[in-house]
């Protein structure tokens, strides 16, 4: 059998004790001493367990705070990738937004009227002048003017003069 060693003072105590059973054992001091020996034990055991069920008890007191601020943490977590997720939803409908308006006026533009074609409307313009052009209410009072007025004769020059009357002695 192999050789025990004992490892904390009590087992040490608890080992090196006489066995009573044992006859090679000396013969105990004394009922009293005996009793008060594993008295002593006891109280020392139960010291031990004491301090060890306290330990115990704030080993878990501390696991219990930390799983509660693991668990506050990760709902601020959650609370806060909700919130990102919210932003990063409405920062992609403006972009979409942005996009569609910059398409929109990008074929405004190349649909609009270029340089070279705003100039040749100008030419025909500046050509046709238009100002001068008469407008349908001048034209109806020039006309009704023109019928109140007595006609005029024409002017004849001298020339049509001469070229008439060699026409009627022929």
């Amino acid at each position: 059998m192999d050789e025990y060693n004992p490892n904390n003072s009590i087992e040490n105590s608890m080992f090196n004790q006489p066995n009573p059973n044992m006859p090679s054992s000396p013969p105990p001091k004394g009922q009293n001493a005996e009793i008060e020996q594993v008295a002593s034990i006891v109280t020392d055991l139960d010291r031990r367990l004491r301090i060890l069920e306290e330990r115990y008890s704030n080993i878990r007191k501390k696991l219990q705070l930390t799983d509660q601020n693991i668990l506050e943490s990760e709902r601020g977590f959650v609370k806060e990738l909700r919130t990102v997720n919210e932003d990063t939803l409405k920062l992609r409908k403006q972009v979409n937004d942005y996009s569609e308006k910059i398409s929109i006026f990008t074929d405004e533009i190349n649909h609009a009227a270029k340089r070279t074609d705003v100039k040749l409307i100008e030419k025909y313009l500046d050509l046709w002048n238009p100002r001068n052009f008469v407008t349908r209410r001048e034209l109806k009072e020039y006309l009704k003017q023109k019928e109140n007025m007595p006609p005029i004769p024409p002017i004849i020059s001298d020339e049509e003069k001469e070229a008439d009357m060699e026409s009627e002695e022929n």
